[in-house]
């Protein structure tokens, strides 16, 4: 990879490593995980708002940002790494259609543009300012799993945050090393991983991140608050089937 972040020192508000409670010699290790708070979906001018496809009245990801920021700051004090997940398109992926997107065929309009050579594009490829990780080690779209192994041992061992681009909705479909990437986390610390899991948008990227996960037989905690739907599915709907496999927590419930 010759992402510059990949080779810079660690920086002051890495993410803690959790306190290993006396009464479980091998506890897991909790991974933070933030999908998608980017620009363009969280901005209300970005270029994929996130907000109810179906309610003209409604205020969209925006109202979800202090609860974002609450439980970012919580994840800095008890995770052992943390991890954002970012769409980080060029004009060639497959769901990129800027002349005729539909969603029904998973096509979008150009957003989250990280591989475009326009920097007003590519601004909306960034993290929110109100969680943006400093400095973070970088999983770049098209990395290896040899690469994949590199930057979670570093994460590890630096207490950096991980920036995982992807190229798809699904950070599974989307990052060609995810699945080593987060296997090596595991190695790395020597423990099974639970997820803390918030971000956007709760029917789509949110939700096959926390299925995607479970499926994979890891423990998984749905911060309820902490995410904003497009209406594609109930919301109750989605945080039941969250139910059945893990917990959902509001932040106030995260604990210690």
């Amino acid at each position: 990879m010759n992402d510059p972040a990949i080779g810079s020192r660690v920086r002051p508000g890495a993410a803690a490593a959790p306190a290993a409670s006396p009464d479980a010699p091998n506890p897991p290790a909790r991974i933070g995980w933030i999908v998608d708070v980017q620009v363009d979906f969280m901005d209300p001018a970005g270029r994929l708002y996130v907000r109810d496809l179906f309610d003209d009245s409604d205020p969209g990801a925006v109202k979800v940002v202090p609860a974002l920021a609450e439980a970012t700051a919580w994840m800095r004090a008890h995770c052992a790494v943390i991890v954002y997940t970012g769409d980080w398109h060029g004009l060639g992926d497959a769901e990129i259609d800027p002349v005729n997107p539909d969603p029904a065929s998973d096509t979008y309009p150009p957003h989250c543009m990280g591989r475009s050579p326009d920097p007003q594009e590519r601004a909306g490829a960034e993290i929110i300012a109100e969680i943006r990780p400093r400095e973070p080690l970088v999983l770049a779209h098209d990395a290896r799993g040899d690469e994949a192994e590199i930057v979670a041992r570093r994460a590890v061992r630096e207490r950096r945050p991980v920036f995982v681009r992807k190229t798809r909705f699904n950070v599974f479909e989307g990052n060609p090393a995810c699945e080593a990437f987060v296997r090596s986390l595991g190695d790395a610390l020597g423990r099974p991983l639970e997820f803390v899991v918030i971000g956007v948008a709760r029917d789509v990227c949110m939700t096959q991140a926390v299925d995607g996960l479970a499926e994979r037989g890891y423990e998984v905690t749905a911060v309820r608050d902490a995410t904003w739907g497009l209406g594609l599915e109930p919301e109750e709907v989605t945080l039941a089937r969250w139910a059945e496999r893990g917990r959902v927590v509001a932040v106030s419930e995260l604990g210690g």
